[in-house]
């Protein structure tokens, strides 16, 4: 018999209800699978009623036929004094999540309990969003809104789309700060700065902060504030790059452990939380009485299921904007995470908004329909992925027409300009560099990026200005 991993739950559940003189004895069953995908089930009884010993054999028996080296070998029974896994029946109990076949009022209760190595971020049923302070503060102007830019595919021109929303904004007068967490492929610094610059970033504070608890934040800090960019008006924007790329970045991204992020004995998402904190503090104290508080703080996230990207954009932010064209890999990977951000457990839905990235330019064949090919499956998929969540169980579902709800896309048609390389500082001194930046400024501050400013500014209550 061969049997897959994606098979394993709904094998057990064939195996047990097999045994039907059990179910009325059981006031649960908890499936757990394990870091190798064995399952091992934890079973309580009914007050006035326990399961013979022949009927957890049968149950035995039943799981070995039909999970094959999947079956862990291993039954355990609540309140049973002599299994040395009693103590740990409290844990599965705060840990478990209600499986599909679960049904309220119907005993008995079905439930699973997930073991990960990694992907925590991603996967964790009972953890709820922790950004570093609470949605209302930051949209009621007490502290920025955080914001995560996200790709499932790479290539979507995810960094460039936030530069763009970012000098949109600080040239309008928005207070904005950028943190690169894309660690491993990093690019915002390479827009703004030559690479002979050498500076600290992210990498740095995530390492020597664990070694160091006063490592300032300061010496990372790269102001962006060159009125071609952000216009003789506008503000400054505050960036934290990832680091330096040279021979020592590899060497300090080895020893930072993300496959533990959220774990309580490891302290790196928490590291992450100060990081943030203190890019705000220092702003306040570096700003005018004026000007007291980032409006914004916009995070490169890590694209695809990368645990990094995970906490970027499912614990640390308010709100993620999430890019994708009109491929069966990305709304694949789309769907899941959409489905992680409504917060089916019952936690409160995290903000979203979808850009529709490389779509077509004006005047492509065919551009029309791509549109509204890409429209639709967004709607679909909110439909059944969003708003399927318990908390809008009783709320109204935005018309499909909604210009303003999180499923109609921003489009971001391909421009041939954004092809190579995007550096949005002069090379040499010549006339012919400043009017390079120039054009690329007017390129990234135009209509499509002012219109993704605009929703970004909607999700929080804002009047774009």
């Amino acid at each position: 018999m061969t049997i897959s991993f994606g098979e394993t739950l709904d094998k057990a559940y064939e195996g047990i209800n097999t045994v039907s003189t059990i179910l009325g004895k059981l006031e649960s069953v908890t499936m757990i699978r394990d870091v190798y995908g064995k399952i091992t089930l934890y079973l309580e009884p009914k007050s006035d009623d326990s399961p013979t010993s022949e009927e957890i054999i049968q149950v035995k028996n039943e799981l070995d036929s039909r999970l094959g080296p999947y079956f862990g070998q291993d039954i355990w029974i609540s309140g049973e004094t002599k299994t040395a896994h009693q103590s740990l029946g409290k844990l599965v109990v705060q840990q478990r999540a209600s499986a599909k076949w679960d049904q309220e009022g119907v005993t008995p209760r079905w439930y699973v309990l997930e073991r990960h190595i990694s992907k925590k971020a991603w996967t964790s049923r009972h953890r709820a969003a922790q950004p570093p302070w609470d949605y209302q503060v930051a949209s009621q102007g007490h502290k920025p809104k955080i914001v995560s830019f996200f790709s499932f595919k790479g290539g979507m021109g995810r960094t460039t789309s936030m530069v763009a929303t970012a000098l949109t904004m600080a040239r309008r007068g928005y207070r904005i700060g950028l943190v690169d967490l894309d660690l491993e492929a990093p690019g915002l610094s390479s827009i703004f700065f030559k690479s002979d610059v050498n500076f600290t970033g992210v990498t740095d504070y995530l390492l020597e902060k664990r070694v160091q608890s006063t490592w300032p934040i300061r010496q990372s800090i790269q102001l962006i504030n060159e009125p071609v960019l952000v216009g003789d008006t506008g503000e400054t924007i505050y960036s934290l790059p990832a680091g330096t790329v040279n021979e020592e970045y590899l060497e300090k991204l080895a020893r930072l452990d993300f496959q533990h992020l959220i774990d309580k004995d490891h302290n790196l998402a928490e590291i992450m939380q100060t990081m943030l904190n203190d890019l705000e503090i220092y702003y306040r104290r570096s700003s005018t009485m004026d000007r007291r508080v980032l409006d914004y703080i916009f995070i490169d996230a890590r694209a695809g299921f990368h645990d990094i990207g995970g906490l970027a954009v499912s614990d640390l932010s308010h709100a993620s904007v999430l890019f994708g064209n009109n491929s069966q890999q990305t709304w694949l990977g789309l769907e899941q995470v959409i489905r992680r951000l409504a917060r089916h457990d019952g936690g409160e839905p995290q903000s979203v908004l979808l850009a529709h990235a490389m779509a077509p330019p004006l005047g492509a064949h065919g551009r029309e329909e791509e549109l509204e090919r890409f429209r639709v499956k967004a709607y679909d998929t909110f439909l059944d992925q969003y708003y399927s969540a318990p908390t809008f169980i009783d709320q109204d579902i935005p018309n499909s027409n909604d210009p303003d709800a999180p499923f109609t896309p921003v489009v971001l048609p391909w421009q041939q300009a954004f092809r190579g390389e995007i550096a949005l500082y002069t090379r040499d001194d010549s006339t012919n560099e400043r009017d390079r930046v120039s054009e690329y400024v007017q390129l990234l501050t135009d209509e499509t990026y002012q219109q993704m400013a605009k929703r970004i500014c909607l999700l929080f209550g804002d009047e774009f200005r």
